[in-house]
């Protein structure tokens, strides 16, 4: 067995399977809340200070969301595909980010793969609720780096612009795999990639041919 450690999921490799555990950080999730709530000063009985952070906190939660609307309306242009706006457990620093990140993330690799079989992604199996998931293993790539890997998604898809939707996924060979002689992605658990799978996914597992 090999394992390894994601941002939001740990991972164990068996022979066969690959099972995602989502990574609940509950003492993160104490430390942040603390923290985004000013609590720390209730204990210093600051509470003239504490009234006016929470004023000010309110304000900046309105901004962001504000900011967040904005650039999911440019980024969609960019695109040219659905940008869906951000959710709480998707943003850093935040108390459903260190509870609910990883939990969420298993439960769209199963949404999707239960509702598309799209043939560009590895088979997510089982679910139980999010907690773990239970996904195919493949082979590791061995003859491209993250570059290779990147190109080929860039001018195999239908728009080379629609690939930045989420391009931290998709350019990183660690994301991807070889499944029968074919690329596939291992790691589809950001809603933002649902989208670009669905129009470009079949083009992508049928265009790659293996280099012998």
């Amino acid at each position: 067995m090999i394992q390894k450690e994601g941002t939001t999921r740990h991972v164990f490799i068996f022979k066969n399977i690959v099972i995602k555990v989502a990574r609940i950080r509950l003492k993160s999730a104490i430390k942040v809340f603390i923290l985004r709530n000013n609590l720390d000063l209730i204990k210093k009985c600051e509470f003239r200070k504490f009234i006016e952070l929470r004023k000010k906190h309110k304000e900046r939660i309105l901004d962001q969301k504000e900011r967040f609307e904005k650039y999911r309306i440019e980024k969609e242009k960019e695109v040219n595909l659905k940008v869906l706006s951000t959710k709480n457990y998707e943003l850093d620093l935040r108390v459903e980010a260190c509870l609910f990140a990883g939990i969420m993330a298993n439960h769209q690799e199963r949404k999707f793969w239960k509702e598309t079989k799209n043939p560009f992604v590895m088979p997510t199996h089982f679910s139980f609720f999010g907690l773990f998931n239970i996904q195919k293993r493949g082979a590791e790539i061995e003859f491209w780096d993250s570059r290779d890997v990147w190109h080929y998604v860039i001018v195999s898809s239908y728009d080379e612009n629609q690939p930045w939707c989420d391009n931290h996924t998709l350019c990183e060979i660690y994301n991807f795999c070889i499944d029968n002689g074919k690329l596939k992605l291992v790691d589809y658990g950001n809603r933002q990639i649902a989208e670009f799978l669905r129009i470009n996914g079949e083009n992508l597992y049928n265009k790659f041919k293996h280099p012998n």
